[in-house]
């Protein structure tokens, strides 16, 4: 990237020998000829080297760092010193250290412009500012700005900038409450049996397997797909290999262990921090968008050309990273793809034979094996899952329980998208039960014929090469696996089949650069790719939520009620209103998704105990630019149409939360924004729809780009008709021939969104894939 110590040298300037000696417009030039953005982000950097940005920000903007972070201690204590800032930057380095390249150079980045910031606009550098004076120097509206001040910082006027301290403080809203002191302070509960040190579920890592071994199947991946192949071939006897480059992570390896004064000790939830870094692929950082193309240096160098660069849509896409995969992290749900979207949307590309009621008894048949049920969801309801089903029941909506997978015992301890510590979930890892339900992963680890499992091990390399009659074979799978020492070993594992459910990205590198390496291509791998985009909205309650005196559990089951689509008329014509579901996290991933900085988000986070949440589900269809490219990167968006599906979500959700409003206990909405909504020059309160139809007209007229968007239904890329074969699940080539040992089975198999959670639809057809690959071992 371009050399930045020009940069850094102005912001020595702030030091406080040079700071009387500064000349402002002398600044502002030098800082021009310095640059104040990554450039090396838009590939034009006129010297590939490949620094270290987490070390440049150890040795350099490290106390940068600490300023901002005690700015926003200082806000959530009220002016006391709740927590150590020097302590809190080092865990966000900790957690930063997990992040792609790119997210680790532009937070290097944005802590040095912030820097140059304080300098130009105070003539000292950040770290020499009181908490007080970071907060009137970063300040997007939070507090009233005083004459003299400098500008507010507005994501209409410079998103640029506005990204940039937005980066730093979601970071630091993470890490603080994912830490023992804001959780006390802020209330944080759980059930006293989830507190209970012997409800605790531990299990031993499973031997590594032999690399050198030929195999009847390889199976690359351990999540719902690959789980679900393996224990169907196991099951008839079939000798397999389970890779996975994620870690063997035990259940309760994360929960957190707080010892009493009197020595007695109680558990607490798993740190958020912790989960995303320990469980995530890019510890959560997965991003698709970006800043997008920009023709010159001078329009990211001059502040006045930078502001019209216009900004794009963000998506995070969050995949599991760790041995069991996405059943590991998930809330256990299990939804049936409609008889609609079957016949229209996948219409022409369907498994041969499978119509809609063979499919629809092979997904009941797979519910059974699970033990899904809503029995759970029924009872183990919180107390912040109620208020939004009361708002259903006062409105007419028609809430209904979720089915899930986790056993009527379960205490609604809650998982928080991360781990389940006490072995209720039947999804990743969990004690074997003989006479119970298993998640596929566990029955296939405990068939007669055991599948063999290598966690940390990454395949490299599919080798496609022809056999002797001209014809696509595979010969072997490259892969790198950290063995229990930290040493590396690299091996080429053969087996005859081999079953590719490394999940969207990765499934879809594989196979092309495999088919590539053998001189084979198709064309359409990457394409008909969908998601399943979502947003929250935060109601905050006058009045606690919890404790209430209730006996319901804190948090209960993190996913308890789902509100189907509908359509409804709207200004004389009929739309469709996006379907709902509630949830709750634990209190570093509701920091993470707030708007505010430092006052803001401290008034709301103090009040977490008022909280309850819902999120939106927008499916988004097969166009051409989404797709994944043959390095496995994700382009997602959502278009116009699609927008206002959201947006009508986010009404939906206001009606809800206000109908379940009192005359002595109101309701205050916060919206998945980038930025905080002014109104008035002051933060806007949400307390009725008026006051949420002005905030819609404000996000309409920023865009998508202007809202958080994530999805973890990521579905498409190796699709069913023009990748892979629909009667054998083979992989084809551009020239119609099948790889023979080939196969895939996980989400990516999707010719067009299932518009639903996928999971289990994904294992009924990754029971099918398995079929066939069963028949072509026999």
């Amino acid at each position: 990237m371009d050399d930045l110590s020009s940069l850094d040298n102005l912001s020595i300037l702030g030091t406080r020998p040079f700071a009387r000696e500064i000349d402002r417009r002398q600044f502002g030039k030098g800082a021009v000829a310095a640059g104040l953005l990554p450039l090396g982000l838009f590939g034009w950097a006129d010297k590939p080297t490949r620094e270290c940005p987490m070390q440049t920000i150890r040795e350099k903007r490290f106390e940068t760092l600490v300023a901002i972070m005690a700015a926003q201690i200082d806000s959530l204590w009220c002016g006391r010193r709740g927590d150590n800032a020097c302590q809190v930057a080092n865990d966000v380095l900790r957690y930063a250290d997990h992040l792609p390249y790119r997210m680790q150079l532009g937070m290097s980045v944005a802590l040095l412009w912030l820097d140059v910031y304080s300098v130009k606009h105070t003539a000292k550098r950040l770290k020499h500012h009181s908490r007080e004076g970071v907060r009137r120097l970063l300040n997007q509206g939070e507090t009233p700005r005083r004459a003299g001040a400098p500008p507010l910082i507005q994501w209409d006027d410079d998103h640029l900038l506005h990204m940039a301290v937005s980066g730093l403080a979601m970071l630091g809203r993470l890490v603080i409450h994912s830490r023992a002191p804001a959780r006390e302070l802020i209330g944080l509960g759980w059930s006293k049996k989830c507190e209970q040190v012997s409800s605790l579920v531990s299990l031993p890592a499973p031997p590594l397997a032999d690399l050198n071994h030929h195999y009847d199947v390889v199976i690359i991946g351990s999540g719902a797909g690959g789980a679900t192949a393996a224990t169907r071939l196991t099951a008839q006897g079939r000798k397999v290999l389970i890779l996975d480059c994620g870690d063997f992570v035990s259940p309760d390896a994360l929960v957190q262990r707080i010892e009493d004064s009197d020595g007695s000790v109680r558990l607490a939830p798993p740190r958020s921090d912790e989960v995303l870094m320990r469980l995530y692929k890019d510890a959560g950082g997965q991003i698709s968008g970006g800043l997008g193309n920009v023709d010159s240096k001078l329009d990211l160098v001059l502040p006045q050309r930078r502001k019209k660069i216009p900004p794009r849509q963000t998506i995070n896409v969050c995949q599991a990273k760790v041995f069991g995969g996405g059943p590991y992290v998930n809330n256990a749900i299990h939804l049936p793809i409609s008889r609609e979207v079957y016949d229209t949307k996948w219409a022409g590309r369907q498994p041969t034979g499978l119509g809609y009621d063979q499919l629809a008894a092979l997904m009941d048949g797979i519910n059974a094996e699970l033990g899904v049920n809503t029995t759970v969801t029924e009872t183990q309801i919180s107390d912040r899952s109620m208020r939004f089903a009361e708002g259903c029941q006062t409105l007419g909506e028609d809430v209904q329980p979720l089915p899930v997978a986790m056993r009527l015992h379960c205490s609604g301890c809650g998982s928080d998208n991360s781990v389940d510590s006490f072995g209720d979930h039947i999804g990743g890892l969990h004690p074997y039960s003989p006479t119970g339900a298993n998640s596929f992963l566990v029955q296939a680890m405990h068939n007669p014929e055991p599948a063999r499992v290598s966690y940390r091990t990454e395949a490299k390399r599919l080798r496609v090469e022809s056999d002797a009659a001209g014809k696509p074979i595979v010969s072997g799978v490259d892969v790198t696996r950290v063995e229990d020492d930290g040493c590396h070993t690299q091996a080429t594992i053969t087996a005859d089949q081999y079953v590719v459910a490394a999940g969207i990205g990765p499934t879809t590198k594989l196979v092309a650069q495999g088919l590539k390496s053998g001189g084979y291509r198709n064309r359409h791998l990457g394409k008909r790719f969908t998601a399943n985009v979502g947003t929250a909205v935060y109601a905050m309650f006058d009045k606690p939520i919890w404790p209430s005196g209730s006996d319901r559990p804190e948090p209960g089951v993190t996913q308890c009620f789902l509100v189907d689509r509908r359509m409804v008329e709207k200004d004389g014509r009929m739309v469709e209103e996006p379907a709902l579901e509630n949830w709750f996290h634990f209190p570093g991933t509701v920091a993470l998704a707030l708007t505010g900085w430092f006052k803001e988000f401290a008034c709301t986070m103090r009040r977490f105990n008022h909280l309850s949440m819902a999120g939106i589900v927008v499916p988004t269809q097969v166009r051409p630019c989404n797709a994944i490219d043959d390095c496995g990167n994700v382009n997602i968006s959502l278009d116009c149409d699609e927008f206002e599906i959201l947006l009508l979500g986010i009404r939906r959700i206001a009606r809800i939360y206000f109908a379940a409003a009192k005359p002595d206990d109101g309701v205050t909405l916060h919206l998945p924004t980038k930025a905080m909504l002014l109104r008035g020059g002051r933060p806007l309160r949400i307390r009725d729809m008026d006051d949420l139809e002005w905030a819609i007209g404000q996000i309409r007229r920023r865009g998508p780009a202007f809202v958080n968007l994530l999805t973890t239904h990521g579905q498409g890329g190796a699709s069913i008709g023009d990748v892979v074969d629909p009667t054998t699940f083979q992989v084809k080539t551009d020239c119609g021939q099948h790889v023979s040992n080939l196969t895939v089975a996980d989400a990516s198999l999707f010719p067009a969104g299932c518009e639903i959670n996928p999971q289990l639809t994904l294992k009924a057809l990754a029971t099918i894939a398995a079929e066939q690959v069963v028949q072509r071992t026999a």
